[in-house]
């Protein structure tokens, strides 16, 4: 069941990456991204995480780096609050870096079912992800894990939407497919794929991350 969901998804993917070409040739960006999430739980039903991450254009050089710090509070069993911080640096060719904030306040929904975990995100935020971020957005995203039996990989899937709040119309839609590995006792690596979908011009965006997870 695990196989066809993915293969569906890759499908969609693949569908959505080339119908647009038929009416006007669309631009495709390649990123790479790695990053580190250090999390631990200061007290009960409170955790915050420190998550430093460096973006590469599909040359391998530098176009960001960021820092990030996220808290969360488990509201229930059901229900988790939380609230976000990031300071970026935006490298430019012949130009000082430049700095700009994010922000983000979020409430997410999950609930397993045997061995599925789903989770519904309501976001409000200051950035899209995209290169410079001044408007407000509102962003819904929808993921489903899978606990393997026996296994240390944790695949998922996710869909996620980005409103635009200042002319209320739809600025993109993110797809994503992935995993994480447990290495040991809280330490784990996770890969993913996302592509960005611009409901707005032509231009699509594939994004590859790499990521190393600690839990203290």
């Amino acid at each position: 069941m695990k196989t066809r969901l993915i293969l569906t998804i890759v499908f969609v993917i693949s569908i959505l990456a080339t119908q647009r070409t038929f009416a006007q040739e669309t631009e495709n960006e390649f990123q790479t991204r790695t990053k580190l999430d250090m999390s631990f739980k200061p007290v009960k039903k409170v955790k915050f995480t420190i998550t430093p991450e460096l973006r590469f254009e599909d040359d391998f050089s530098l176009d960001k780096y960021l820092l990030e710090g996220i808290l969360e509070y488990k509201a229930s069993k059901l229900f988790t609050l939380g609230a976000s911080y990031g300071l970026v640096g935006n490298v430019r060719d012949e130009k000082d870096t430049e700095y700009f904030s994010r922000y983000a306040f979020s409430a997410t929904a999950q609930k397993e079912f045997g061995r599925f975990e789903s989770s519904l995100r309501l976001m409000y935020s200051n950035y899209a992800d995209d290169d410079v971020d001044d408007k407000n957005f509102l962003r819904y995203r929808a993921k489903v894990k899978y606990d393997i039996p026996d296994c240390k990989i944790t695949p998922f899937v996710a869909v996620q939407l980005f409103q635009d709040l200042d002319n209320g119309g739809l600025h993109k839609t993110r797809y994503s497919v992935g995993a994480d590995y447990k290495l040991f006792k809280k330490n784990y690596i996770g890969i993913d794929y996302k592509f960005d979908y611009y409901n707005t011009e032509y231009l699509n965006k594939h994004i590859i991350s790499l990521g190393y997870k600690i839990k203290f």
